[in-house]
């Protein structure tokens, strides 16, 4: 059975205007042009009893369980979870579908994801955990199902008195990476070559502690990279950004706390697609400063304020008394 002719299913399935109990009928007409979906009509007669052999068929049985196991992985952890008492069919899908695991909350019950982990044996494509108050992080980072994992996010509780540190685990997935999102830690300070992320194309990281050598070996060991924003981050006193990919750089600083280090300067040196440089926050308006040396495609700089100490484009020094600068033939709302 060929891929597109799935399609219809997976539309009536999705779709919550066909009653519960109608019963699906087509003619075989072409998928190609949208006029013909008027012809997949609901029928509403009552179902032939359970058992009488007169049943329609069950559409979700044709599709082949690569197409089960992708409507699985798009579910909610816990509803893919339950797929497995529609039938003995489904029991073994959610274990070898790709997983997508995402557990939220301070009441984070760590057995029952050692237990997914554990029993899952197909690959990971995502786990995210947030406002995570437990050790328990690292051993499941270094599960042999998250061997492939292409997102991770994490988050330890912001209410910790002091930033745990990141779990080295979370390094191991360099080469398969391509959505990173790590918060309330300690970067760690390790070698250069081992902080080369060669797919990741989104970094967010959100009140991290990191240092200006690991921050640059960061930006330079992914080639791939998009997008970076880094919220309420610190150990830092100046930022070069030298990227051929990145199209936006976004800087969000607030209050800080007394013991971290406070950018005081941005310097674009070479980014050839940059097109936004964001940065807002109380701490952004006081005396830091931008320099952009090389950013031909750059559209928006903001936001700006007649506190920021000082905006360098190229050899021109620009006295900032505006919201916002925008690079573009027509003025920006």
């Amino acid at each position: 059975m060929s891929s597109s002719s799935f399609t219809p299913f997976l539309d009536l399935l999705l779709d919550p205007t066909v009653p519960s109990e109608a019963s699906l009928h087509h003619r075989s007409l072409p998928l190609s042009n949208p006029e013909y979906c008027t012809e997949w009509r609901p029928s509403l007669e009552p179902p032939s009893p359970v058992g009488s052999g007169g049943g329609e068929p069950d559409l979700i049985s044709l599709l082949p369980d690569e197409i089960l196991g992708c409507i699985i992985t798009f579910l909610p952890t816990k509803d893919g979870a339950r797929t497995q008492i529609l039938s003995s069919r489904w029991r073994p899908l959610w274990r070898s579908a790709p997983l997508n695991l995402s557990v939220i909350g301070t009441s984070i019950d760590a057995a029952a994801v050692s237990s997914i982990l554990s029993a899952h044996a197909g690959p990971a494509r995502r786990f995210d955990v947030s406002n995570i108050v437990l050790c328990s992080l690292n051993g499941w980072l270094r599960s042999s199902t998250l061997d492939s994992l292409q997102e991770l996010r994490f988050s330890y509780s912001s209410a910790a008195v002091e930033k745990p540190q990141m779990p080295p685990a979370a390094l191991r997935f360099r080469s398969t990476l391509r959505v990173v999102h790590f918060g309330c830690c300690k970067f760690p300070d390790v070698a250069a070559d081992q902080l080369g992320f060669p797919n990741l194309k989104h970094l967010k990281l959100r009140s991290v502690t990191i240092s200006e050598d690991s921050l640059h070996a960061v930006l330079a060991g992914c080639p791939a990279l998009n997008s970076v924003m880094l919220e309420f981050c610190y150990g830092f006193r100046r930022l070069r950004i030298t990227s051929q990919s990145l199209n936006c750089f976004s800087l969000h600083l607030y209050e800080r706390p007394v013991t971290e280090i406070l950018l005081q300067e941005v310097i674009v040196e070479n980014a050839p697609c940059l097109e936004r440089l964001l940065h807002c926050g109380s701490l952004a308006d006081h005396g830091m400063r931008i320099s952009v040396i090389s950013a031909p495609t750059l559209k928006m700089i903001g936001r700006l304020t007649g506190r920021l100490g000082r905006l360098e484009l190229g050899t021109t020094v620009f006295k900032v008394n505006f919201a916002i600068v925008s690079i573009d033939d027509e003025p920006m709302l």
